[in-house]
């Protein structure tokens, strides 16, 4: 989810599709239909690690960044829209508690809140079976998290083939984990805690690997970046089978990745960039606001025998959330400038 330069603005837009199906894929009580939206995290990490690589990798490997200094720009990048998601999931769960709906005590809440506030699985002693109970999404970003600060710490010694053997090790524990729990849904919770793990440490060090090498990479037929956006949703919303889920992480997904770097370069610059720009602004934000209203709702539907208009809440809580996206996403990339600023200013005074 890391930011990207206008080279890849087809990535970008394809990141905000990834994140709405997500959202469907969290609706899918409502609408009684589970999709492949799990997907759309490996996706992400595939995806982070290209772009990370495109963003840093040269400053890393050239002593022109520290680590310190890649460590605030990904908390500046992370950090504020984060706090404002687990807020809500708190006032949600609190909600849920005074309601009457105890999925979580009082108790629970703070020890989470307090564990999540420092991007930290809770509870540590896995009483609770998700590894962040409040907001389900943080999950794979502090994933990414780890996957970012292992790269920076340890990147003169990521070559190429490590990363490479690294890949190819988490890949067969995901693929042994799937088969296993017949979907690759797995790695938010604490039994299967290692697979997510897995996940990232596949997907990551191979997006590096792409852009390391996109330039051995053969060139894609040029399908145009609107049909490459229709196929990264046809595939994230087909049915959840265990073999398609394989063979979307292990070949889809990074020819999408590379047909997606090639859709948006240059000389074959993406239609649509402020549709595609739309994109992703809305990416981020829905992807971490998205999952607090969800259980509340679920519970308003029994609670008042609504459950037959499940399907039109949904669309219209998936409508009203991907719009407040939109402004949302202006006033985190508002907020990060000011931060941004202040950190520049005090350590020019410095």
């Amino acid at each position: 989810m890391a930011a990207t330069t206008q080279h890849y603005r087809a990535l970008d837009a394809m990141r905000g599709v990834a994140a709405i199906a997500v959202l469907l894929f969290h609706l899918s009580w409502f609408v009684g239909y589970t999709s492949s939206g799990a997907l759309a995290v490996d996706f992400f990490f595939m995806l982070s690690g290209f772009v990370i690589a495109h963003a840093y990798d040269a400053r890393l490997g050239a002593g022109g960044m520290g680590f310190g200094d890649f460590l605030l720009k990904r908390l500046i990048r992370l950090y504020p829209l984060y706090l404002v998601g687990l807020a809500l999931a708190v006032a949600a769960q609190l909600a849920l508690v005074a309601a009457g709906h105890l999925e979580m005590s009082v108790a629970d809440t703070a020890e989470s809140a307090m564990l999540e506030a420092a991007w930290l699985p809770s509870p540590f002693d896995g009483s609770l079976a998700r590894i962040f109970p409040l907001n389900g999404p943080a999950w794979s970003l502090f994933f990414e998290i780890v996957a970012n600060l292992l790269f920076a710490a340890f990147h003169r010694r990521l070559t190429s083939p490590v990363l490479a053997a690294i890949a190819a090790l988490s890949g067969l524990v995901i693929a042994r984990g799937v088969m296993r729990h017949f979907s690759i849904n797995i790695g938010w919770s604490w039994d299967t805690i290692g697979i997510g793990f897995a996940r990232v440490f596949f997907a990551f060090p191979l997006g590096v690997l792409l852009h390391r090498h996109r330039a051995r990479l053969p060139r894609l037929p040029a399908i145009g970046a609107w049909p490459l956006l229709a196929l990264l949703a046809a595939m994230l919303l087909c049915p959840e089978h265990r073999l398609t889920d394989l063979v979307f992480l292990f070949v889809a997904c990074p020819l999408l990745v590379i047909a997606g770097a090639q859709a948006g370069t240059p000389d074959r610059p993406a239609s649509s960039p402020q549709l595609f720009a739309g994109l992703a602004l809305i990416s981020y934000p829905l992807y971490v606001l998205h999952a607090p209203a969800i259980l509340p709702l679920r519970h308003l539907l029994d609670d008042v025998g609504w459950r037959a208009a499940a399907l039109p809440v949904a669309l219209v809580y998936a409508t009203a959330i991907t719009l407040v996206a939109i402004p949302v996403g202006r006033w985190d990339e508002r907020v990060r400038a000011r931060i941004t600023a202040a950190v520049r200013a005090r350590a020019g005074l410095a």
